[in-house]
């Protein structure tokens, strides 16, 4: 009989214990799940297993007041008052990408993507944002002549004749570069497309001299060459008038040329090419490792910058010595 009462009330705790246990799943399994993640939440995550960037891409480069200035990747700024031996950082303000920056009239202008446009009168150390009416479009080239700063996109030119604070829209245009040389503004872009100006207000197009398109212009000793697509190479010795198709001895592309040294030294994609003297006749390959995004001159130095902040420098346009960038 005992052992009969002994059973029953076994059986009882057994039945209690699995119908308190069965009522409450829904509770003990909520209790054993990780809480809901808020967007905000999984957006931290996400950037936090990201590697942090320490190196960015620097697509242009230029040279004022004994100073290098380059630019880039999410308003990257990088400044040089020793001839790139050691480089600085500047404070852009903007993580816009800047395409191309410029000196003149005591003044650093630098402009990029979504009508980005910035000055700096302190050597590229502060910058401000100038004003214009353009939200969308993008600028790929910059320059300065006559106190007059103009800059060219993909859709139109802007002119500011106040050192990059206020810009005007001229006309309609797609356009990657623009140099300045004998008070004459020369621009190239889109199907070899070229257009020249003398105060930066009125533009003339001319008659395209290759279908490619052109990345760059630079002027020295009295020529303008500019470089582009598939080693695109033309050459002007009239301000702009008219160009002449030259051999740049490279099929690749070519971003950017400067002109120092007595003569023009081009880079771009695996490729570094210079004149053989200040004509812009002839051309030799020097480099065909490196791909750089922009070159310029100053002081005696040739200066080209690259993706993950790669700078190199030459003096002689041959020989190229890397002084800053991701190891």
């Amino acid at each position: 009989m005992k052992n009969i009462l002994l059973l029953q009330i076994i059986f009882l705790l057994l039945f209690s214990a699995c119908s308190d246990f069965s009522g409450n799943e829904d509770a003990v399994e909520a209790s054993l799940k990780p809480g809901p993640v808020t967007q905000q939440q999984r957006q931290q995550q996400e950037e936090e297993s990201e590697p942090t960037r320490t190196y960015y891409d620097l697509d242009a480069i230029t040279y004022g007041n004994n100073t290098f200035v380059a630019v880039g990747e999410r308003g990257v700024v990088r400044t040089s008052s020793d001839n790139g031996s050691t480089w600085d950082n500047g404070t852009s303000g903007t993580t816009r990408q800047l395409y191309e920056i410029a000196y003149g009239d005591s003044t650093f202008v630098s402009v990029g993507q979504s009508a980005t446009n910035l000055y700096s009168s302190d050597d590229g150390a502060t910058w401000s944002s100038g004003t214009t009416t353009e939200t969308t479009p993008y600028y790929y080239g910059v320059a300065n002549g006559d106190n007059v700063f103009a800059a060219v996109g993909n859709v139109n030119i802007l002119r500011s004749t106040d050192n990059g604070s206020n810009w005007t829209t001229m006309t309609t245009a797609n356009l990657r570069d623009v140099g300045f040389g004998n008070s004459t503004f020369v621009a190239c872009g889109a199907d070899g497309a070229t257009y020249t100006s003398a105060n930066g207000s009125s533009w003339t197009s001319g008659t395209p001299a290759t279908s490619n398109l052109l990345n760059g212009i630079t002027f020295g000793n009295n020529i303008f060459i500019a470089v582009g697509a598939s080693g695109s190479l033309i050459k002007s010795t009239d301000n702009g008038s008219t160009f002449a198709v030259g051999n740049s001895q490279v099929s690749t592309n070519l971003y950017s040329i400067a002109y120092g040294n007595s003569k023009f030294v081009a880079v771009g994609s695996g490729a570094v090419i210079a004149s053989s003297d200040n004509t812009g006749s002839t051309f030799g390959i020097k480099e065909t490792i490196h791909s750089f995004n922009d070159v310029t001159f100053g002081n005696g130095v040739f200066v080209a910058v690259a993706d993950d902040e790669i700078i190199y420098t030459s003096t002689d346009g041959d020989t190229w010595t890397k002084v800053y960038g991701k190891p």
